[in-house]
Formats: C-alpha cells, sequence, structure tokens
C-alpha cells in the first residue's frame, strides 16, 4: 500500500491520501515512524493537509520524531503559500513551532520573501516559538512594508518579551502612523514591561480616542513616574466606563512602581478626588467590572486608607476572592474604622455583620462597643456571623467573650463549633485556668465530640493530667485525638501512655501512636516499642513505626527497613522505599531490585522513581520490560526515569517504547523526551 499512496502523493495536489477511511490514512501516517524522510516525505507533506484532524496530528508527531534537516524544513515552509487549504496551513505551522529553535534560521530566510501573506505567517510562527535569536530579524521587520507584517513582528517581540527590543518599538511607535500597528506595538511594550520613564509617542497616543485604551494598558505595565499617574487620573474621571476600568487597573499597578514621594504625591491627587465623586465612580466599577477591576479597585482603597470607602470594603468582603484584600485595606483605615463599623452593624445584612466582626477581631482594640458587637455576633440567627464572631473572639482579650464561644461547641453549625473550638485554644496560653475548667467540664460530656474537642483544649492549654484520662476513653476517636494531642506536646512524661497506646484494641489509635513516639521520647525509650510495633497485625501502623524509627535513628533503622520489605505489603513496602530514598542505602536500592519484574502498582511506581533518583544503573536492566508493563501509568513512571539514564541507552529505549505504544499521554511524554534529545 505504501508505494501506491507515494505515487498519487507525488502526482496529485498534497491535500489529502487518496484512502477513504480516515483511521486506515491514520494509521498509514503512523506506520512512517521512523521511516526515513526521503522514503515517505511525499506521504506526509499529503497528511499535513488531509481533512481530518487526526491524520494531520498524526503527520505532525511523525515529522517532529524525524528531526527534519534544513532542506526538509525550507519545504515544509513552502507549504503555507497553500491559500485553500486552512488544515494544511495551520498543521505546517503547528509543526514548525514544535521543531523550535530547529526551524528558526529557515524561519529567518524567509522574512524576506516577496509573498506579505508568507512574511505574516513566518513571523507568526516566530512569535508562537519564542526564540531570543530571532529578536534582531524581527526589528528589522517593524519596517515592513506591509503594515500587517510589521504589526505581526511588534506583537511578536511582544510575545518573545527581550527587553532590548523595547527601544526600537518606541521609535517605530513614533514613525508608524497606522493605528493596527501601533496598537500591537503598544501591546508589545505592556507584555515587554519595563518600567521607566514615559516615552512621549506614549503619552501623545494616550490622549488620542482611538488607542487611549490600548495606551492606558500599557501604562500600567511600563508607567514608572508621574506623568503616566496624571495620565491614569484624567482616565479615572472618563465617562466611559471601560476606560476608567483599564485606567483604575493600570493605576493600581504604577503606584507599586513609584518612589515613595512621587507616590504620596499620588494618593493625595486621589484623596481630593474622593470629594469629586471618585469614590461613586470606584464604586460603580468594582461592582460592574471585572473581578480584575474589583481587586485593583480594593488595592487603591487600601493605598489611600480613608474611612469614607468603609462600606464598599465591608460589602467587598462578601467577595470569596476579595476577602483577603479587602480586609487588608480595612485595616489600613486603623481603629477610626471602629465606630462607622458598629454603627452600621445593626442595619447590616448578614455577610456585611460577618466582615464588621472579622474586623472588630483584626483591629484587636478591646472596648465595649466592641465587645457588645462581638458578642451579638456569638448569638446571630446567621452561621456566617456566628462563626466570624467565635474567630473575633478568639482574637481578643475578654475572658466573657471565650465564655460565651463555650456555648458554641455544640452549634448546629460544624463550621461554627470548629471556629468556637478554635478560639478557646487560641487562648490555651494566656486564658489557662478557664480554657482548662472549660476542657474539664466537656471530659465529661456523654458527646464523643465533646471528649475530643476536650483533647485538644487540654493540649492547648498543657494539661497532661486530663489527657492521661482522655487516652483511657471508650471511644476510640478520642483516645486517637488525645494521643495526638500528647504527641503535640512533646513532653518527656507522656511517653509511658504513647507506649501504653501503641497495643491499643484500636488501628487509628496505634497510628497515633507510632507517629507521636518520636516527637515525644527519647532513642532508649522509643525504640523497642516501635521495633515491637514493627510486628503489629497492620501494615499502616508498621509504616508508621517505621518512619519514626528512621526519624530517630537514621541508618540504624535500615536493618528495620530491610527486615519489614521482606515481609511487608504494599503500605509498608512503600513506607521501606521512603526509608531508602531517606537514607540513600545501597543495601536498600540491592534488595528493591530483586524480582522486580514480580512487583506491580504503587509499589513499582515506587521503586522506579526511588532508583531513578539513586541508582538508575540498577534501574537499567528492567526498563524494557518495564515500559511493556500493561499499567499506563507505570509504564509513564518507567518513562520519566528513562530521563536519567545516558543519551545513547535512553534514545534507544524511548524510540522501541513509542513504536508500540497505544497510550496518548505515554505517547505523548515519549515524543517530548525525544525531542529534546
Amino acid at each position: 500500500m505504501l508505494p501506491e499512496i507515494c505515487t498519487m502523493v507525488m502526482t496529485e495536489r498534497p491535500t489529502a491520501l487518496a484512502i477513504e477511511d480516515e483511521e486506515v490514512r491514520r494509521r498509514t501516517v503512523q506506520e512512517q515512524l521512523g521511516v526515513p524522510l526521503e522514503r515517505c516525505r511525499e506521504l506526509l507533506r499529503a497528511a499535513l493537509g488531509d481533512e481530518s484532524w487526526r491524520v494531520r496530528k498524526e503527520a505532525v508527531e511523525v515529522l517532529v520524531a524525524a528531526r527534519p534537516g534544513r532542506e526538509e524544513i525550507d519545504g515544509l515552509i513552502e507549504l503555507l503559500r497553500h491559500e485553500d487549504n486552512a488544515g494544511l496551513r495551520n498543521a505546517t505551522s503547528e509543526l514548525l513551532v514544535r521543531l523550535g529553535k530547529r526551524a528558526v534560521p529557515v524561519l529567518l530566510d524567509h522574512l524576506q520573501d516577496s509573498d506579505q501573506d508568507l512574511r505574516k505567517l513566518v513571523v507568526d510562527t516566530l512569535a508562537a516559538i519564542g526564540e531570543r535569536s530571532a529578536v534582531p530579524a524581527l526589528l528589522t521587520t517593524l519596517a515592513d512594508p506591509d503594515v500587517n507584517v510589521a504589526a505581526a513582528a511588534a506583537e511578536a517581540l511582544g510575545a518573545i518579551g527581550d527587553r532590548s527590543a523595547v527601544p526600537a518599538l518606541v521609535q517605530a511607535l513614533d514613525r508608524q502612523q497606522h493605528d493596527f500597528f501601533r496598537f500591537n506595538a503598544l501591546s508589545a511594550l505592556g507584555r515587554i514591561a519595563v518600567p521607566g520613564p514615559l516615552p512621549p509617542v506614549v503619552a501623545r497616543l494616550a490622549r488620542q480616542d482611538m488607542l487611549r485604551l490600548a495606551a492606558y494598558e500599557c501604562l500600567g505595565k511600563i508607567g514608572a513616574d508621574t506623568a503616566a499617574a496624571d495620565l491614569l487620573l484624567e482616565g479615572l474621571q472618563s465617562q466611559l466606563p471601560s476606560l476608567r476600568s483599564v485606567a483604575i487597573r493600570s493605576l493600581a499597578t504604577v503606584l507599586h512602581n513609584l518612589e515613595p514621594l512621587f507616590r504620596q504625591s499620588v494618593i493625595d491627587h486621589l484623596r481630593a478626588l474622593f470629594d469629586q465623586g471618585l469614590l461613586e465612580a470606584l464604586t460603580q466599577a468594582a461592582v460592574s467590572g471585572t473581578a480584575e477591576v474589583a481587586e485593583a479597585v480594593v488595592e487603591l482603597l487600601e493605598v489611600l486608607a480613608d474611612p469614607r470607602s468603609l462600606p464598599l470594603l465591608l460589602q467587598a468582603m462578601g467577595n470569596e476572592c476579595l476577602t483577603s484584600r479587602a480586609m487588608d485595606a480595612l485595616q489600613s483605615i486603623g481603629t477610626v474604622a471602629i465606630a462607622p463599623s458598629v454603627a452600621r452593624y445593626a442595619l447590616a445584612d448578614e455577610t456585611e455583620r460577618a466582615a464588621i466582626c472579622t474586623l472588630l477581631g483584626r483591629l484587636g482594640r478591646l472596648q465595649a462597643d466592641v465587645e457588645q458587637t462581638i458578642s451579638q455576633g456569638l448569638s446571630d440567627d446567621a452561621a456566617l456571623v456566628r462563626r466570624a464572631a467565635a474567630v473575633a473572639a478568639g482574637r481578643l482579650p475578654s475572658a466573657a467573650l471565650l465564655s460565651a464561644v463555650t456555648g458554641l461547641l455544640d452549634d448546629e453549625d460544624p463550621s461554627v463549633r470548629d471556629a468556637a473550638l478554635q478560639a478557646l485554644r487560641a487562648h490555651g496560653g494566656s486564658n489557662t485556668e478557664l480554657v482548662r475548667e472549660i476542657a474539664g467540664q466537656m471530659i465529661s460530656s456523654e458527646l464523643p465530640e465533646q471528649r475530643r474537642a476536650a483533647a485538644l483544649l487540654c493540649a492547648a492549654s498543657g494539661d497532661c493530667e486530663q489527657l492521661a484520662l482522655l487516652i483511657k476513653d471508650e471511644h476510640a476517636a478520642v483516645r486517637e485525638s488525645a494521643v495526638r494531642a500528647v504527641g503535640r506536646l512533646a513532653l518527656a512524661v507522656s511517653c509511658p501512655n504513647l507506649v501504653m497506646a501503641l497495643v491499643d484494641e484500636a488501628e487509628e489509635v496505634r497510628i497515633a501512636a507510632a507517629e507521636s513516639l518520636s516527637g515525644c521520647c527519647g532513642k532508649h525509650e522509643s525504640i523497642a516499642p516501635l521495633r515491637l510495633a514493627l510486628q503489629d497485625p497492620s501494615s499502616w501502623v508498621q509504616a508508621a513505626a517505621l518512619r519514626s524509627l528512621v526519624e530517630l535513628c537514621g541508618n540504624e533503622a535500615l536493618s528495620d527497613a530491610l527486615a519489614l520489605w521482606q515481609r511487608g505489603d504494599e503500605v509498608a513496602q512503600l513506607a521501606c522505599l521512603e526509608a531508602f530514598d531517606l537514607l540513600a542505602a545501597p543495601e536498600g536500592f540491592a534488595l528493591i531490585t530483586q524480582a522486580l519484574g514480580q512487583r506491580d502498582g504503587e509499589v513499582l511506581k515506587g521503586v522506579i522513581e526511588v532508583l531513578a533518583r539513586h541508582k538508575p544503573d540498577l534501574l537499567l536492566p528492567w526498563l524494557h520490560h518495564i515500559l511493556c508493563h500493561n499499567d499506563w501509568d507505570v509504564r509513564m513512571s518507567a518513562v520519566r526515569a528513562c530521563a536519567s539514564l545516558p543519551p545513547p541507552e535512553r534514545h534507544d529505549l524511548l524510540r522501541m517504547a513509542l513504536d508500540r505504544e497505544d497510550h496518548d499521554l505515554v505517547r505523548q511524554a515519549l515524543r517530548q523526551l525525544l525531542d529534546g534529545h
């Protein structure tokens, strides 16, 4: 079939293969992988113009893998002249981009071609490749007689982002009168984004209606002086919402680039504009504009720190994307925001009430009206407000509020309960007696959830005695929390309790004890119990015990890891792999290569990754086998491991694997490694 197809494509226009079945055409193209280009050149060029995108895509992949030379690339560029076959041009452009810097010198040779359409396609391809070696030729192309080519060159320079292009772009802006070119050049300057003094030509264009929007966008990236800021301040007062929005975004950026003295001058000017309707304009932009505009509004308000912006910022707190930034802006206003915030509370909706509670907690000023407002929030009908009030109470030094928070520990909303618990924990060191008292009351609760919370409070207040009681609780989840709480305290006095928990009837308690021992107890007290835990019937306990042993003993735990690998299941062996990786132990690497062909799943993937990092030579004899594994995820791990091999072995293995691979993701990874060879 191949000779017949090649004869057909050599005598007919190269737009499609003369086979009706799309899948047959695709496989025919796929079969050319590894075939010398001189034998299948015309077939592949025909496939680039096929009516099926799948055939075109396969042709691109095969040609990329073939690593065509200069003459072949020159022939491919000629295919861009086919105006009547958009699929051919698009596939060829994609191919040239995939060839990367290999194609750049040949593309540059065509920048002087008499066909302006080809010149533009060449410039677009150079832009997509992004190779900096193309910059000098593209700078020359800024003066191309065809404005579309010149504008494409400006766009390409922006895409490549080489700072050396800035002076030439500015000169071209001054020289070229066409708005389309100037639009692209302004965009390119913005993408390259070199802040500095405002070029006079950009200032002039910022006052032209057709280019004002593009100039404002550019100013946000390159403006670093008061001249740029003054132009954008004018834009803030525009009657056109689109111009005003761009000016807001750009001004927020320019302010960051200004020196302190100039920055303060602009801020003073902005404050003066507050009395001339600026706040209303910012409010409208924040409500009706994009998320990016709303964020810029909040940034400006943070800089201004004006109490008059309080309503807008409280409203912004309801937007998850703006919450953090809006809170920063509210805090920048400082304690002068307290009185107006408290005054708004009674008439605010639940989102704003929650925001007010959060703000009052962040400002940290305990006074009568603040305490009263937070207290109201703790009993609010809305869970959102109760949660915010509980968090605020955790930040304020008020025993009365802390006592009130206790009532939320059994709230119907789990997020409120969690916030209340965190508030009490935050006071474990400062209100130790109160927190211990609350924990003592919760220990006697019939609800396991309350007793689990008590364990956390005991840890926060350092109450080892009550934790010792909770470690013996009838409910396994309570015992686990108590064990983990003891681990967080890291007190040697708790060692006996943790050792006792290593033989608890509940697996999760034994895991917690094994994980906690390394932080609480020294080697003398911990090694024997942890080694005993390596015999636990639960592989999860074995894994936790091994990790603690490695943390405590380092290389002394190697023998334990070697023994556990021989008898452990997948969970335990994964922990062993972590140990071998951490200890960089040759004995471990030698052990995990034994019977490697019989392994599977996560353990096999782990072995591949560890050996690829430390001893790729031990992995090499197995790679032929692993690259044929029936699990594509394992094959993917093997492909990544090939990157650590010397070039000759890597190349041969990848070629072999690609020839038989049928999974798209693995094929893509193989081709990427081959392309980088």
